[in-house]
């Protein structure tokens, strides 16, 4: 494998990986690119109680829509979103991935899974007593993600 970087006079930074085939070790070299890529330190906009808040995205255990409208959970508060759930899941970072049609959770603050027998499965997560529910559709990807990404 080679290793080149060129100096370019284009604005925006670009990535370009040539190869022979797209493979599973090509995708993992594509989401570690994009994950270093992304600014930790990234916030999202959110309100509560007619404030507007700026919530580093690391901090966002998940998202789910109801009644029509767009929940943004971390460990101590919830607050709501302006944006639909498709605009947060082409906006938001690697670590984050749909768990069911109306949930969006962040992988790197989930501490378990428990998958039932039938239907959906349960998400907890790191330092706090909240929890949401994973579709039983979206349980592989979501498992295969957690495993590329914390285990390697």
């Amino acid at each position: 494998m080679k290793v080149r970087t060129e100096i370019s006079d284009v604005a925006e930074n670009e990535i370009i990986i040539r190869c022979s085939e797209r493979n599973e070790r090509i995708e993992e070299l594509e989401e570690l690119i994009k994950r270093l890529t992304v600014s930790t330190k990234r916030e999202i906009v959110l309100y509560s109680s007619g404030a507007e808040y700026f919530i580093p995205l690391s901090e966002i255990l998940y998202f789910e829509s109801s009644n029509g409208k767009i929940y943004a959970h971390t460990s101590r508060a919830v607050y709501t979103s302006e944006l639909k759930l498709f605009e947060l899941e082409e906006s938001l970072p690697p670590s984050f991935i749909r768990i069911s049609k109306s949930a969006i959770a962040n992988v790197d603050l989930i501490v378990s899974l428990r998958k039932e027998a039938v239907g959906n499965g349960q998400i907890n997560f790191k330092n706090s007593e909240k929890m949401t529910y994973f579709s039983r559709s979206y349980y592989k990807a979501l498992r295969n993600k957690i495993q590329k990404m914390r285990l390697g």
